[in-house]
């Protein structure tokens, strides 16, 4: 089957192209101009809107009612799909901070998800997020379940699985340097997260094997004056260092669109990943939710605890991040489109395959308008909804 997608705005990795593609298969087998389309067996006018690459988020907890911590196939299917509808063709299922049992658990029902996939939004691994931070920033992570990465500790949640891609931790905690060493010399990216680091602390770790920092500006240290005298927290620490690549919740709540773009100009899009950290509540009425054991509340499109102490997680979807930046953040379309697909796919090693509209790629395609909401999807070369 041969299809071509005509008449679209092809969003490429450094500008937009009044044209359109050609699939084949699962694979994109040509990028034309407009006026030089190509005969196929299925021919979609694309009527102007935009064609870009499917968007991948490495950094989301559930969807639809469902929790990636459920441990059950269920659980995983229901958040797939969810985010599926919003443009998310590809993702790293994340955990939160419970006991070893349980994350083990999840991990391992990921993995088999993962292992049985014929068709649909694709699990490209998955994420550890916690246990292993600094309680001082735990956020929404449930503090029973904080401690140090130690061997003990993380050999119970790391064993019995192979697909890990990303694991956050605070590097400023005990046995935090030596665990990066390892786990980055696997491939494996990690990131700063709910941590409380100095900036020299910030600077260790990235020379122990940290290139990435988690939800920047949330959930770590920030800027401060201890008697009189300022001081970098994680998050400027992050901005200052060349090496670590930055996360932005973008759904307009948990980062302010002033500190967005001044984290665009400073990092750029090739160092930039937007993710939606979304929990169970995405694509879900207001009302109360559990994230792990904690009460959420969902009120003004942001999930807060209970208690309004913390952000917990989000309510984010793909869509919402590539529109907050496009719109709020004012950053050109193919620029926040790249924060959700090309970036993300570099930081844990699928760009050959994902993540750009390239000659060779798998076809993973979202169709929207300017608004960014989506009206078509492709996946694997196979449409998976059509509202056009």
């Amino acid at each position: 089957m041969k299809t071509v997608f005509k008449n679209a705005k092809v969003i490429l990795q450094n500008r937009v192209l009044y044209g359109g593609i050609r699939v084949e298969g699962s694979r994109i087998t040509e990028v034309f101009e407009s006026g030089a389309e190509p005969e196929g067996d299925r021919v979609i006018d694309c009527n102007n809107l935009y064609l870009s690459p499917g968007f991948i988020d490495l950094h989301v907890h559930g969807g639809g009612g469902a929790d990636f911590m459920d441990g059950t196939k269920e659980s995983v299917e229901t958040v797939l799909h969810t985010h599926a509808r919003h443009g998310t063709t590809s993702m790293l299922p994340t955990t939160l901070s419970s006991s070893k049992e349980k994350v083990a658990q999840a991990l391992l029902t990921i993995e088999q998800v993962q292992r049985s996939w014929t068709s649909g939004p694709r699990i490209l691994g998955a994420h550890v997020e916690g246990n292993f931070f600094s309680p001082v920033q735990a956020g929404a992570q449930d503090p029973e379940y904080i401690f140090p990465p130690t061997k003990e500790n993380t050999k119970r949640i790391l064993t019995g699985v192979s697909n890990i891609r990303r694991i956050s931790c605070a590097p400023e905690v005990e046995h935090a340097l030596a665990f990066a060493r390892e786990m980055s010399g696997k491939g494996i990216l990690m990131s700063a997260a709910h941590t409380d680091a100095s900036y020299d602390e910030m600077e260790q770790g990235a020379e122990n094997g940290f290139s990435h920092m988690t939800h920047l500006f949330n959930g770590c240290s920030i800027v401060h004056s201890p008697n009189y005298y300022c001081r970098a927290g994680a998050a400027e620490s992050a901005l200052v260092l060349d090496n670590m690549a930055v996360e932005l919740i973008a759904d307009g709540r948990h980062v302010p669109k002033e500190l967005l773009k001044l984290v665009y100009r400073m990092k750029g899009a090739e160092r930039i990943n937007l993710c939606t950290d979304a929990m169970c509540a995405a694509d879900m009425p207001e009302g109360e939710y559990k994230l792990g054991a904690l009460d959420v509340v969902i009120q003004d499109k942001v999930a807060v605890l209970k208690d309004g102490t913390s952000f917990a997680g989000s309510i984010c979807t793909g869509d919402r991040a590539v529109r907050t930046m496009y719109q709020n953040a004012e950053v050109p379309i193919y620029e926040a489109v790249k924060m959700m697909t090309a970036t993300p796919a570099k930081l844990i090693r699928v760009y050959e395959e994902l993540g750009s509209i390239t000659v060779g790629k798998y076809a993973d395609l979202n169709l929207f308008d300017e608004e960014v909401r989506i009206r078509y999807t492709m996946i694997n070369g196979e449409e998976y909804q059509n509202n056009l």
